[in-house]
């Protein structure tokens, strides 16, 4: 009996083996990993030279291990197995609360925030003399969550810090505007649906509000499923999100050009919503398109004929567009990907026009990934 079970362990262990081996071989490489969010690593070209070649065979275990089957199955039981049964507190640095999805920031750069507001001042003195300059911070989920007892930032330093730095730019609180349900559950980002407070008190900060697009004006749309970033590093089963737009006739009527890879400004084919993008590796990028160095939004239908620039990250692309109705141009810049010396060679900044710094606390804890 002991040797027929043996037998039985052994072949069921060779046929798991083998049957994975051919798995590999019959099934499809995968281009990118939608959860985790980044390209998969491809076979690596087989040679004479590359065989003995120690490239080689990290590129081979990296690829192995990318398009291993199931492997996303794999992912998911290893954290499961880690986060509910062995009572890990996380699970790749991701922290879950109820339904909430975490990841948080422990250590406050000051260095790197004080780099933010030193770049601030030198776009500042530079090129924004002549305009009504505005500046606020957008406070991450974990801001909401530092009485819970997850590690985190001290954002009061880090407030305080820009506040004492920052010249020639009158700063426009938005963090009581906000609360933790105005966030996906899943990804860092807020919702758009849930912006209305923040883009009044932005609005009215910067002397537009009477012009700003009523909330009963706009229609949502909804496109799911959306897959947060935070959902694909912890690797948990969590429901994903559902992503909402919302639109209304002078985001419809809005023209959108972004900056080439030469230079050179070429109009959207999709206006605000690159409804395209959804499927793509982060489906937030159907706001203005994901990472964009410069954009610009051009509306003949607006209420005024001001203009605004908005220095942003990725929180930007969503609540940019319920300012379409107020500006007939708003330029968009992202710091993180046009060098802010090479400015004025492809930005004109009319005289007497609004200016917003609108970054992340991620951001700016980070900052010297601006430029």
């Amino acid at each position: 009996m002991k040797k027929i079970k043996y037998i039985l362990t052994v072949a069921s262990f060779a046929l798991v083996i083998f049957g994975l081996a051919i798995a590999n071989l019959i099934v499809p490489d995968r281009a990118v990993s939608n959860t985790e969010r980044r390209e998969l690593a491809q076979a690596p070209e087989v040679s004479a030279k590359a065989v003995f070649n120690r490239e080689f065979s990290d590129k081979l275990e990296s690829y192995l291990l990318d398009q291993f089957p199931l492997r996303e199955s794999f992912r998911q039981i290893n954290a499961v197995t880690r986060f509910y049964a062995m009572g890990q507190l996380d699970s790749n640095g991701i922290w879950i609360d109820g339904d909430m999805v975490y990841k948080t920031e422990s250590v406050t750069n000051e260095s790197q925030i004080m780099y933010a507001s030193q770049l601030y001042n030198a776009v500042i003195d530079a090129c924004l003399k002549d305009c009504n300059v505005y500046w606020s911070i957008v406070p991450d989920k974990s801001f909401f969550a530092q009485d819970r007892g997850y590690p985190h930032i001290d954002y009061g330093r880090l407030i305080e810090i820009m506040t004492e730095n920052v010249r020639g730019a009158e700063y426009i609180d938005i963090t009581g505007t906000l609360d933790i349900s105005k966030y996906y559950r899943t990804d860092t980002h807020w919702l758009q649906p849930e912006l209305f407070d923040t883009v009044k008190a932005l609005g009215e900060g910067m002397g537009i509000g009477e012009y700003l697009t009523d909330k009963s004006e706009y229609t949502p749309h909804t496109l799911s499923p959306f897959y947060g970033v935070y959902l694909g590093q912890a690797a948990l089963p969590i429901k994903p999100d559902t992503l909402t737009y919302l639109t209304s006739r002078y985001t419809d009527s809005a023209v959108v050009s972004y900056m080439s890879n030469a230079g050179v400004m070429e109009e959207s084919d999709e206006g605000v919503y690159t409804l395209s993008k959804f499927e793509g590796m982060d489906g937030y990028d159907v706001f203005l398109g994901g990472t964009q160095p410069i954009i610009e939004i051009v509306n003949e239908d607006a209420k005024t004929d001001r203009e605004l620039y908005v220095f942003r990250d990725s929180f930007g692309s969503s609540i940019v567009p319920l300012f379409t109705g107020a500006y007939s141009r708003i330029t968009v810049i992202d710091l993180r990907y046009v060098t802010s010396q090479f400015l004025p060679n492809f930005v004109e900044f009319t005289p007497g026009s609004d200016v917003l710094f609108l970054n992340s606390t991620l951001v700016l804890n980070t900052a010297m990934i601006m430029r």
